[in-house]
């Protein structure tokens, strides 16, 4: 595990950022979708509810079991960051379940659930010279 950078957090937790989740089908195909509900609670965990994310749930279940890793590129302005995280575990209630669908009831929906993440690795992704270098 690794904590993520304040300034990683500070685009993560940016409602007006974009968020990328990349998975992997059990056939070893990339799957990508856009979420809006992504958030660090802390800066060893990151969330994200599962509202529509039928295909991604079922990969990340997989790759959970093989403890493979997901990618997230949270990208604001010229501000870019690739994080890779180990899917930890799928709630269907409890404070984070309840925390997330509070924020999500003010745009009219809810998660069935939330993904717990557990960042492995963050790297800079930004349109700059810093582009491809290892953070944490």
């Amino acid at each position: 595990m690794v904590a993520l950078p304040a300034e990683v957090m500070k685009v993560l937790n940016d409602p007006r950022a974009s968020k990328v989740l990349g998975t992997k089908t059990p056939e070893g195909h990339v799957h990508m979708i856009h979420v809006g509900s992504l958030m660090a609670p802390d800066p060893n965990t990151i969330v994200v509810g599962a509202i529509l994310m039928k295909r991604s749930s079922s990969n990340m279940e997989s790759m959970k079991k093989s403890r493979e890793l997901v990618s997230l590129l949270v990208t604001k302005e010229m501000t870019s960051y690739e994080i890779r995280a180990e899917a930890k575990d799928y709630l269907t209630s409890g404070e984070i379940v309840d925390r997330m669908n509070v924020e999500l009831k003010k745009i009219g929906l809810s998660a069935r659930g939330v993904w717990v993440l557990e960042p492995k690795e963050v790297w800079n992704q930004s349109a700059s010279y810093e582009a491809g270098k290892k953070i944490a």
